[in-house]
């Protein structure tokens, strides 16, 4: 067995050190210096192992060890690739001797890495260097200086000076020695490296003139520190340590042989070799490692730079991570030293234990006051004091409020990668991946994410065990808050393997708590599990550690006790650490005047109680000694009130806190000075004697003893009644002098996000103190837990009335805690139900509640657009915006089309791929959906936050996902065949898939009961399945003839009902499986989806005929006529909670709110999707729709909005995509076909509709063109027909054009105005007598596919096609043929076309992004494709003068090309929100027109491209009224030629340069909103803002000054 391949069970442990003999060195050195490699002297690249001799080895091995560290230093990148790691950790009789763990680097896995830092113990330091200085005093001139090397440890410029008196030679070396001098301070191994580095060049000079050969490694050496000095800077970058450090130890390794020299010469003679000879090959071999290491300080320089961004973007995917701050290690909790040794000593052996099987997890308990804390903090502290990758997380039973178990791996992961460089950069990319594990309150999913794979990746770099202590986790609350703790660390979790077992062999975790029987029960049969309690602990080994602590507690009083008395206590003590403790305060105080120590000794000695009951008494004693019998009227209730002021409050506060917050307790006589008591309960309370130290009970004993009257008895603390005097002060001390106020933070920059602000943490402790922070966070819970007064009542109305509300969210945000907000609104509008004089003050908090939900993340991302962009935008009915908008005027105006109500639309979720399916959680807080990518992902329904990383196991997209009624889980089918549970809090498959289906899942149900789960599938059938054994139940359901789409369950689980695509719906029976009765037939086509009512009376259905259907559940009538109102199929229904509502999702974009008995829609559908609603739920309290789209979103609805008021009417205008638009020849008007059916004639001045909508058409309108005379308008439909339209009269002329067998998607007029071209679906393109409407001869055909697209040249000669085939067909109009081969370049679909006013060219767009010119004559193409979109280019058109190509796409721009040069001129125009899918340009070629699937027309001033082309006028305008443009924008970058954004992004900012932020913009503005460049837009609300008076950037705060209006024209 080597020493690489150590016995299993080896611990890891120092190597003794031992004296090597000369002879054995001597051939050792020959050896290793004719191996003619650099890695002999230092690992290589692939692992080799090389060691310096002798000594020299010796003190390396011990060298680059990692040390004793700094609680929070910063490690370094990486760890050493030249250190050397000894197997084991010593085990240690005390404390205060506890060997260092030592971390070995595999050298698989880490070679070629940097040094692991240490913070060295000086005397250790010492004693090695003196070690080493020993064995290299090879000859009595250098013997002298190498005996004082050890002081030059500590006195690096003695070294210097030392260096100084030597030859040219140490020039260099003495200029290497001021670089160490600088960075010794920064890593202490350039200390010890200078300091043995010193003793080895001295060494190198005495023997420099004793051969002509070492002349040459002296010169070498003085080269390569000449060579890494030249550079200033280098030194100050901390990874290139480690090759200083490698070319420091490779010195050593040439003075050896320098200081050997005679004895390898002598050695050399005796084995009969030729010493001229082998001393030049080992000196060339040391010039050869000394050259390598060059190059690697070359490399090392060359990356460094690479390393340092990687190491600063680690750091920033930390940021954000959930931290619990003060649940650290707290070294004042730590045993006396000398005491607890054997226990300490066997913990210490379990951490370090390598056998098999070892237990991963060591259980102290004990009863309280045993001392459970001292043992936890004291192996902690020694086990990351000495460098070992550890953490501690402590519980605290008064920061309950702070949800500790909800951070308690999101805490200890940041505590590891702040011990570990390796550590760091796991958890790093883990958090990058996923950036939703920052702050996810699934445990278990912070388990596997951040703890479990980044230690895996870890432990095969560090093979020394990592720590975990977990300290008092029965005060994590009640037993539900650390249920889940528990079960994974009994590895209980409801999955197939044990999550302890999927840890290193080296992963530990001591948990302490007290014996409570939840913890027990869970944790005491658990295999891996080792329990130790303190309660079996040896009494006579507890009372020896008892003696030993009370006699160094009573150490100043050894004139008044001995032994004997020490003695006396430890057995009083009962084994109770917290009793000696108060003991011995008890008798050192000074209380009552003639009550001595020895009195005192006296008193408690008598005692014969034991446990509880003994703390209990001593707490009786030390409370009368405060507060004798003779003062208790008057003291007891001082003590009561400010007692139960600390224990009331959900969070500790310190003194000053407390008596801010007591100064406004609502009665005068309450308003005690909390210093006059807090100075008598130093013995019982923290923070006494420091102000800024929380107040808390030192041991939770004491809090025990005073919540429980039976044991108190006169010092019984009731927490109930205070809560009314917390509500008050919390609301008055906001309103304080130190209270809220506007830009309480001094934010000087409205550009920056909070993440910018480099100082936001410190600004927010020094500007909000802990009152301010406590009041702010918790004054709705002390409101609520207060019966309803009305004094109290008109408290919190005066804080609802004033600006104090505002500035109570802007505190809120900046601390990070606006979630928060929403408890105590809620809760707040609950305490004021059932009191109708109150009820302005609820919808106050109401109204309040929704701005909050709809403006949290603006206002979090950047606080000052709380004012800026949150107010302004706010309903101009909402109380918010009556009460505070016109307080700050300098702020956006909505000049047109402000919202009066909150929107119907909350929040938009963005996600990653097209939603299938959403579902929502029983309790209403959580979102599912299944995404196209094959993912679920689960969502907070108010943050908006992803609650864990998605879902993965299906191969293939989930089409349909469900909560179980109780919340705790998921079910998925998917396009795999197969159905899938889940965990809904951790994510975790439970089990394996439910496999049986052969074709697709559809839909999935499951029973209210939980037990079974219903899937329907493209096979036609639909089995029933076990929920907890995932066994199928009997055979499938079968008698659908086709494909399953839906399913669902009745309300008392006894019926399955099923839609199908044979148009039926079948109801059958759950237990049986058979249909009852026969299907239900009425739908025209496939049933989607299908819904039963809560009372289970109802059925209802969504079909593809666009149409729903409610039925009655037992006779299996329809009840009246279907639901009309869709224009596409229905995908989605869902009943109400309250039965009288039916909501839909459709492919024609929209959702729908019906009332479930008439059949009426309520007031307008809901708008915003671009592409199918997928799937739609309801909460189950009913206040919430949510929807879920292919267009990537998951959309959140007010269903109180919607359900409760009809929509106001809208302006009219096209309410469906806008498939194609055109212009009339003189440049008057606009002409629209849309998805509505209808064509639509608009001024293309005003905007306003000329006329009623022209409706005849029976489909969407695919194409619309005008008449060269401006008279007629000519649309092509779905309905396979085209129709000719007077666009004066609106009528239509004559009978349709038909002969199309397919849908006609382009229509073209020839300038002749005498005949019509139409391309079609059906492949074909046809040609019309404009006259007549007959066709000219047959159609002309040739493409393959449907043809998207026609155009006709000015002369009429030629007709050009553009095809879903891919090819561009150019056609001689006169004899009805094509004209040459098929113009092809185009990788995918043609989707439009158009030809050059001289008739030359031709444009088209295609699929594959780009734009193509070609000649017509020839059939070439026109220089390179036109690239810039970023999607399918849907239109193209050609300016009148054929200068310029306009093309509009899919990405939602429009880009203007210059057509001899195919450039684009110019940033793209964007404003649109959807799909840009015509465009047309004006005859007078100053504007564009553009319609989309957002459902607007918008009119672009092309000159507004030239007007900043060069950014030279920096103006915003969201208006076409210049006045109202924002001139001043980012005047600090007004030089830059960087383009300043005029547009919103996805998230709705508008950005500017380095990512400044202007602006934020509701997404309820988008679709409708004027865009730079807009100089029109149509649509039922656009919006115009005036940006005059804005203030912005460093003058952002005067937005509330009116004096600002003036100074910012």
């Amino acid at each position: 067995m080597n020493e690489d391949n150590p016995p299993r069970k080896t611990r890891w442990r120092w190597p003794k050190p031992s004296r090597s003999d000369p002879h054995s060195m001597v051939e050792e050195r020959g050896k290793r210096a004719a191996s003619h490699d650099p890695s002999s002297l230092s690992p290589s690249r692939n692992g080799s192992h090389g060691q310096p001799p002798g000594s020299v080895r010796k003190l390396f091995g011990k060298m680059t060890k990692r040390f004793a560290r700094s609680a929070r230093q910063s490690p370094n990148p990486e760890p050493t690739a030249a250190s050397s790691s000894p197997q084991g950790i010593q085990p240690v009789q005390s404390t205060k001797d506890l060997a260092a763990p030592i971390l070995k680097p595999n050298r698989e896995q880490s070679s070629n890495s940097g040094i692991v830092e240490a913070h060295l113990d000086p005397k250790f330091v010492n004693e090695r260097i003196n070690d080493a200085t020993k064995d290299l005093a090879g000859i009595s001139q250098v013997q002298t200086i190498a005996q004082n090397t050890s002081s030059a440890a500590n006195n690096l410029q003695s070294v210097s000076d030392t260096i100084n008196t030597f030859s040219a030679f140490l020039r260099p070396l003495k200029a290497f020695n001021s670089v160490v001098n600088e960075i010794a301070n920064v890593h202490p191994y350039a200390k010890v490296a200078l300091s043995i580095f010193t003793c080895a060049s001295k060494m190198i000079l005495n023997q420099a003139d004793r051969d002509v050969a070492i002349l040459s490694l002296l010169s070498k050496t003085s080269e390569v520190y000449t060579f890494i000095t030249e550079e200033e800077e280098l030194p100050k970058i901390q990874s290139m340590l480690a090759i200083y450090g490698k070319i420091a130890q490779q010195t050593l390794e040439c003075a050896d042989f320098i200081s050997h020299y005679s004895e390898t010469k002598s050695a050399w003679i005796r084995l009969g070799k030729h010493v001229f000879d082998e001393t030049d090959a080992t000196i060339q071999n040391y010039n050869n490692v000394l050259d390598s290491l060059m190059q690697q300080f070359r490399d090392r320089a060359a990356c460094d730079t690479v390393v340092i961004v990687h190491n600063m973007a680690e750091s920033l995917d930390l940021i954000g991570m959930e931290y619990a701050t003060g649940a650290g290690l707290n070294t004042s909790k730590c045993c006396l030293p000398n005491t607890r040794q054997d226990l300490l000593k066997d913990i210490q052996n379990w951490i370090g234990s390598t056998e098999v099987g070892a237990p991963r997890v060591l259980w102290l308990s004990g009863t309280a006051g045993k001392g459970k804390s001292a043992v936890a903090h004291t192996i902690a502290n020694w086990y990351i004091t000495h460098g070992g990758l550890g953490a501690c997380f402590c519980f605290d039973r008064t920061r309950q409020a702070d949800c500790r178990q909800d951070k308690i791996f999101t805490t200890i992961a940041s505590e590891l990668a702040e011990c570990n460089p390796i550590m760091r950069r796991a958890l790093a990319q883990a958090v990058r991946d996923h950036n939703g594990l920052k702050r996810t309150p699934d445990i278990t999913k912070q388990w596997q994410e951040l703890i479990v794979g980044p230690t895996s990746i870890a432990s095969k770099a560090i093979a020394a065990p990592v720590l975990i202590v977990i300290e008092a986790l029965d005060e994590s609350g009640e037993a539900n808050s650390r249920e889940q703790i528990l079960h994974l660390l009994a590895g209980k979790l409801n999955t197939s393997t044990s999550q302890l077992s999927e840890l290193p062999a080296n992963f530990r975790i001591l948990l302490t708590s007290c014996p409570l029987e939840d913890i027990h029960n869970i944790l005491h049969a658990a295999p891996h599990v080792r329990h130790v309690s303190l309660d079996e602990v040896s009494p006579t080994s507890t009372e020896l550690d008892i003696q030993l602590y009370v006699s160094h507690q009573l150490e100043d009083l050894r004139h008044v006790f001995n032994d004997a008395h020490f003695k006396v206590l430890a057995l009083k003590s009962d084994g109770l650490f917290e009793w000696a403790r108060l003991a011995s305060e008890y008798i050192k105080s000074t209380n009552i005047v003639s009550r001595g120590p020895m009195h005192r000794f006296h008193d408690i000695s008598a005692t014969s109680a034991k446990g509880v009951r003994l703390l209990d008494e001593m707490y009786q004693r030390i409370l009368a000694d405060i507060m004798p019998r003779h003062v208790h009227e008057e003291a007891i209730p001082i003590f009561r009130s400010v007692m139960c002021q600390i224990l009331a409050s959900l969070e500790p506060l310190p003194i000053h806190a407390l008596n801010a917050m007591r100064q406004c307790f609502p009665c005068d006589d309450d308003r005690y000075d909390v210093n006059l008591l807090m100075g008598h309960l130093g013995s019982l309370v923290s923070g006494t004697s420091d102000s800024d130290t929380p107040i808390r009970p030192l041991h939770a004993s004491f809090y025990d003893f005073l919540t429980d009257q039976s044991r108190s008895h006169d010092f019984f603390i009731d927490v109930s009644p205070i809560q009314r005097d917390l509500a008050f002060a919390s609301l008055r001390v906001m309103d304080s002098e130190r209270g809220l106020r506007f830009n309480i933070c001094s934010l000087e920059n409205s550009y920056l996000p909070n993440s910018s602000v480099p100082d936001l943490e410190k600004r927010v402790k020094e500007s909000i103190p802990a009152e301010l922070s406590y009041s702010c966070r918790f004054w709705g819970a002390h409101v609520s837990s207060t019966t309803f007064e009305s004094s109290l009542a008109k408290e919190v109305e005066a804080f609802f009335n004033g600006e104090r509300l505002l500035w109570w969210l802007e505190a809120l945000a900046l601390m990070k805690s606006l979630g928060g907000s929403v408890v105590t609104l809620s809760s707040i509008t609950d305490w004021f139900s059932g009191h109708a004089e109150s009820m302005h003050v609820r919808d106050a908090t109401r109204d309040t509640l929704r701005f909050v939900r709809t403006f949290a993340t603006t206002i979090l991302h950047s606080t000052p657009h709380l004012y800026l962009s949150a107010l302004p935008f706010t309903p101009t009915q909402s109380r918010m915006f009556r009460k505070f908008a016109a307080k700050f005027p300098c702020t956006p105006r909505i000049v047109t089309s402000h919202v009066e109500n909150w929107p119907q639309m909350e929040k938009i979720l963005h996600v990653n791929d097209v939603v299938c399916s959403v579902a929502m959680s029983p309790d209403g807080k959580r979102i599912a959906c299944g995404l196209r990518d094959g993912t679920i992902q689960v969502w907070d329904k108010e943050t908006g936050e992803a609650l864990c990383a998605p879902l993965r196991g299906h191969t293939r997209f989930p089409t349909s996902v469900t909560f179980s009624p109780d919340g705790y889980r998921i079910v998925s089918g998917s396009y795999d065949n197969t159905v899938r549970v889940w965990d809904a809090k951790t994510g975790e498959a439970l089990g394996s898939p439910l496999q049986g289906h052969t074709s697709h899942v559809l839909s999935v149900a499951i029973s209210p009961d939980g037990r079974c789960i219903v899937s329907g599938s493209e096979d036609k059938t639909i089995r029933v399945w076990d929920m907890e054994t995932g066994n199928a139940f009997g055979t499938p359901l079968q008698g659908h003839m086709s494909r399953v789409q839906s399913v669902t369950i009745s309300p008392d689980g006894t019926r399955i009902v099923s839609g199908s695509d044979d148009n039926t719906i079948q109801v059958w029976d759950m237990e049986t499986g058979k249909a009852l009765g026969s299907p239900l037939r009425g739908h025209t086509s496939g049933v989607q989806s299908v819904t039963i009512s809560p009372n289970g009376k109802h059925i209802a259905s969504g079909s593809e005929d666009s149409t729903i259907q409610v039925w009655d559940m037992e006779t299996g009538k329809a009840l009246g006529a279907p639901f009309q109102g869709h224009t596409g199929s229905v995908l989605s229904i869902v009943f109400s909670p309250d039965e009288n509502h039916i909501v839909s999702g459709s492919i024609d974009q929209t959702i729908r709110v019906w009332d479930a008995k008439t059949g009426v829609a309520l007031g307008s559908p809901l708008q915003g999707h671009t592409s199918y609603v997928r799937s739609v739920t309801i909460s189950s309290d009913g206040s919430h729709i949510v929807s879920g789209s292919e267009d990537k979103t998951i959309r959140v609805w007010d269903a109180d909005t919607i359900m409760g008021k009809a929509s106001v009417a809208a302006l009219q205008s096209q309410t469906a995509s806008i498939n194609s638009v055109a212009i009339s020849p003189d440049g008057h008007r606009i002409v629209s076909g849309s998805d509505d059916k209808t064509v639509r004639v608009w001024d293309m001045g005003t905007g306003q509709p000329l006329g009623a909508p022209l409706q005849g058409h029976t489909g969407p309108v695919r194409s619309v063109a005008i008449s060269p005379d401006g008279h007629h308008i000519v649309s092509g439909s779905d309905d396979k027909n085209i129709r000719v339209w007077d666009i004066g009269t609106g009528e239509v002329l004559g009978a349709p054009l038909q002969g199309h067998t397919g849908i006609v998607n382009s229509i073209a007029i020839s300038l002749d105005g005498t005949r019509v071209v139409s391309g079609s679906e059906d492949s074909t393109v046809c040609v019309w007598d404009m006259g007549t409407h007959e066709a000219f001869g047959t159609p002309l055909k040739g493409h393959t596919f449907d043809v998207l697209s026609v155009a006709i040249s000015s002369d009429g000669k030629h007709i050009v096609s553009g095809s879903v085939d891919g090819s561009i067909w150019v056609w001689n109009a006169e004899v009805g043929k094509v004209s040459g081969a098929p113009l092809k370049g185009h990788s995918y679909l043609v989707l439009s076309v158009a030809v050059s006013p001289d008739g030359k060219c031709g444009v088209s767009g295609s699929f594959d992004t780009t734009v193509r010119v070609w000649d017509i004559g020839t059939g070439k193409v026109l220089g390179a494709p036109l690239q810039g979109h970023t999607d399918w280019v849907c239109s193209v058109a050609i300016s009148p003068n054929g200068h310029h190509i306009v093309s509009g796409s899919r990405d939602k721009t429009i880009l203007v090309w210059d057509m001899k040069t195919g450039k684009a001129v110019g940033a793209p125009f964007q404003g649109h929100t959807g799909y840009v899918l015509s465009v047309a340009i004006s005859p007078d070629r100053k504007h564009i027109v553009s319609g989309s699937s957002d459902q607007t027309i918008q009119v672009w001033n092309i000159e507004f491209l030239n007007q900043h082309h060069s950014f030279t006028a920096p103006a915003i305008c969201f208006s076409p009224n210049p006045t109202y443009a924002l001139h001043s924008v980012f005047y600090s970058l007004q030089d830059s030629s960087t383009p300043v954004s005029v547009t919103t992004n996805e998230d709705g900012w508008v950005v500017g340069p380095e990512g400044r932020l202007l602006l934020w913009i509701p997404h309820n503005f988008h679709p409708a909103m004027y865009a730079p460049g807009n100089t029109l837009v149509i649509a039922s609300h656009a919006s115009q803002f005036d940006l005059r008076y804005l203030a912005h950037g460093t003058s952002w705060y005067m937005c509330r000054e009116q004096e600002a209006t003036l100074s910012l024209l």
